[in-house]
Parts: C-alpha cells; structure tokens; sequence
C-alpha cells in the first residue's frame, strides 16, 4: 500500500511540474503559423520526446550525481526547494515567458527545443524523476514509472492536439486557475521532501 502511494504522489509531482494544462498559451504562440501537418509532427514528437528525456533521466540520473559524488540526500534537499521555487512561479504566474521570443516563433522544428526541454520536461522534471529512481529497488517498481512516463506523454499529446479548444473551454482564467491548483500542489510535495531529508541530514531534528 505504501509503495503505491508513493507512486500516485511522485505521478501527481511530475504532473504538477509538467502542467500541460498551463503550458499550452506558450505552445499556441510558438505554432501561430505552422500547418496541421506541422502541428501533428510536433506534437508526436513533443511527446515521445518527452517520454524519452523522463525515461533516460530516470534510469541513469542518480549515476550522474553519485559519479559526481554528490550524496542522495542532499540531491533530494536541493531538489525539494527547486520544486517550492517552481511552485511559486506557478502560484504568481510567472512561469515560461522567456519561452515566447521572436526566435522561438522562428524555428522550424521546435518539438525538441524549446517544447520538450525546457516547456515540459525541465531541470525541475528531471530532478523529480532522479530522485524517485533512488528510492526504487525492484524493476516491477521500476517499470510501472516508466509506465507512469507513458501515460505523462498521452496526456501531452492529448493536450497539445486540444490545445485550441482547451484554451477556447477554460480561457486565461481557467487555465490559471489550474495552474494555481498545481503549484499548490506541488509546493506541498515538495515541502514534505525538503522535511524528510533535513530528518536525514540533520538526525537532531527528528
């Protein structure tokens, strides 16, 4: 039971950093004037792409940091308070405007940058995945994260191929509503993180 829900919060997190939801004004600047077929092509892309970066971050991130010889613990701890940063630009709107530049609009291809790195899959997104790679022994445990991957990529592609009739349905205010409700969300997550790992760096706070 344990095991499951820490599943279900590690998806919820990744979810929360990802925001599909909250992304698409950006993705719907950056293709005005690309055609259906480039629309299509993107958006696969986009979102095999994205599934790929979360799967390989997954399973070789925590070799990274440890070749680096940066300690778990303290990964986690940099990583919870990134998350609480990310929240917070989710919570005062202030997330991926640096995105929308005159640059951007003019790139041909722009599913792998800037669509899938930074907008969906970004340090914060990799952080999250390195860290739940670490508490995971077991491939059952394993493979139902990379599951958790997949279905990450459905709901992009989903979103991404809706994005005008999301955007039509919920307006400015809708999507930063949801936006809001995710950053809240995260930054909760991302408190409980940060509390777990000072217990372990910290013994004396227990």
């Amino acid at each position: 039971m344990g095991d499951i829900t820490e599943l279900i919060k590690t998806f919820v997190i990744l979810l929360a950093i990802i925001d599909p939801i909250g992304n698409l004004p950006v993705y719907i600047s950056l293709t005005a004037n690309k055609t259906k077929d480039e629309h299509n092509a993107i958006i696969l892309k986009t979102s095999c792409a994205s599934v790929a970066l979360l799967t390989v971050s997954f399973l070789f991130g925590k070799y990274i940091v440890g070749f680096f010889g940066i300690q778990m613990p303290a990964f986690k701890l940099i990583g919870g308070i990134f998350l609480v940063y990310i929240s917070f630009t989710m919570l005062t709107n202030n997330k991926t405007s640096n995105l929308l530049s005159e640059e951007g609009d003019a790139k041909s291809d722009i599913a792998l940058m800037p669509m899938t790195f930074p907008l969906f899959i970004g340090p914060a997104a990799i952080s999250s995945v390195i860290i739940q790679s670490s508490g995971l022994t077991l491939w059952s445990a394993k493979l139902i994260s990379i599951a958790e991957f997949v279905l990450i990529g459905i709901l992009i592609w989903i979103s991404l191929k809706l994005a005008n009739r999301i955007s039509k349905f919920l307006g400015k205010g809708g999507i930063k509503f949801i936006t809001q409700i995710m950053g809240l969300l995260l930054g909760s997550l991302a408190i409980g993180i940060i509390a777990d790992e000072l217990k372990v760096l910290l013994p004396g706070l227990s």
